[in-house]
């Protein structure tokens, strides 16, 4: 319905408003010269229902339905038109001079503002010296931010109200916009400049790990999380990190797919075989650690065809042992490993082995090699069931995630 219509007209409220309050709704109304009439009179235009209707508006909700009334649409389709009209500078402004920080609250709780003015309107929100959820308004607000950005928030209701769903939201729905904002809110950046609350520790190590976290923010947990940040792809304040001079940390480094040219040149001296394995390769790098980490270099996910045959004409059996597992390999040298019939149980694990030689592997009926197929994403799901009925691969098979995702589709009931 193009609501635009309804200029200098009326409607009929039945039961209460939702995302705004009835004065918020009636001034934003008036705006487009609607006005809002509590009983139905020959004019209205609109039949609006809103939220805990009483026995007798429902009753007169049926009959106008039934006699065809008035058009009858639910109140959050007329809210969310309403919130468009809505000017941020003037409420802003007028929210900074009130002070009213339960019309604040009802604004930041809207889920029909913009993103652009939820984040103004935050930053507006004094949260009084104490933390997220200490007390019911606080709980409110961190509750709207999670609810607000949180994909199906309907089926997950309960995250709203616990720390681990501010840490999830940033983990699985961070973006630099809300990650900044989270970072800003009053208890989350006073933890940054003075670490005390082991509660906020999960929402800090998100922020740590995540893709979209900016450079400066990163710096501010980069004391506390060192370690974290090492991790994360893609990598940043590598010359700090390295300047830490830090063992563990340069082994974290040195495993971690972004790492540059001149980090590569500092570590792969003191850890060469976690450079082999698993920086991505060019040719020179392949090159100069071919003879002496071949092994390792056999497990790099990064190997082309032709260092893959290069390792493959080393006739060496550790060397032979890490390419039956890397799923990278093509699909001649597998089979070639295959035809040895000395690499049953590495190939068994081999995301990338061909489903053929997968059921070839399951005929053979050797424990590890059975054992290593429950694990298997790529083991045809027929093989799954059959490993699942034996004690001793039940287990596997129930952990595996592909199997967990073919029982929820087909939508059987398992007990994991």
């Amino acid at each position: 319905m193009n609501y635009n219509e309804l200029f200098g007209k009326s409607i009929l409220l039945l039961g209460k408003t939702r995302s705004l309050n009835g004065m918020e709704f009636e001034t934003l109304l008036k705006l487009h010269s609607i006005t809002v009439e509590k009983t139905f009179v020959e004019g209205v235009s609109l039949i609006v229902e809103g939220r805990m209707m009483n026995p007798l508006e429902q009753n007169e909700s049926e009959r106008l339905y039934e006699c065809r009334a008035a058009p009858i649409v639910d109140i959050t389709e007329i809210e969310k038109w309403l919130c468009t009209s809505i000017e941020p500078n003037r409420l802003l402004m007028s929210l900074k001079l009130s002070r009213d920080a339960a019309r604040l609250v009802d604004f930041i709780k809207n889920p029909h503002i913009t993103d652009e003015l939820f984040f103004k309107l935050l930053k507006l929100y004094d949260w009084s010296g104490e933390g997220l959820f200490d007390n019911d308004r606080n709980r409110d607000v961190t509750a709207a931010i999670i609810g607000r950005f949180y994909v199906d928030i309907e089926r997950n209701h309960n995250v709203q109200y616990a720390m681990s769903g501010l840490a999830h939201l940033v983990e699985k729905y961070g973006n630099t916009e809300l990650i900044t904002a989270i970072s800003q809110l009053a208890p989350i950046a006073k933890e940054l400049k003075n670490p005390n609350d082991p509660t906020l520790n999960g929402v800090l190590d998100a922020m740590a790990l995540h893709s979209h976290t900016p450079e400066p923010l990163l710096r501010q947990l980069l004391k506390e999380r060192a370690k974290l940040i090492a991790h994360r792809e893609p990598l940043a304040l590598e010359k700090e990190l390295l300047a830490l001079k830090d063992e563990t940390i340069h082994r974290i480094l040195a495993q971690n797919r972004s790492l540059s040219f001149d980090g590569i040149d500092s570590l792969e001296k003191i850890y060469p075989e976690l450079i082999a394995r698993f920086i991505p390769l060019d040719e020179i790098l392949f090159e100069r650690l071919l003879s002496e980490h071949g092994v390792s270099l056999s497990s790099n996910m990064s190997l082309n065809a032709a260092m893959q045959q290069q390792l493959m004409a080393m006739d060496n059996g550790a060397i032979f042992s890490a390419l039956a597992q890397n799923s990278a390999l093509i699909l001649e040298h597998l089979e070639q490993l295959f035809t040895l019939e000395k690499l049953d149980e590495e190939l068994a694990s081999n995301t990338s082995l061909p489903r053929e030689y997968l059921k070839k592997l399951y005929e053979k009926g050797e424990e590890k090699t059975l054992k290593a197929l429950s694990a298997n994403v790529s083991t045809p799901v027929e093989l799954l069931y059959q490993l699942s009925l034996d004690q001793k691969y039940e287990r596997y098979v129930k952990t595996n995630a592909a199997f967990g995702k073919h029982i929820q589709t087909a939508n059987i009931g398992w007990n994991v």
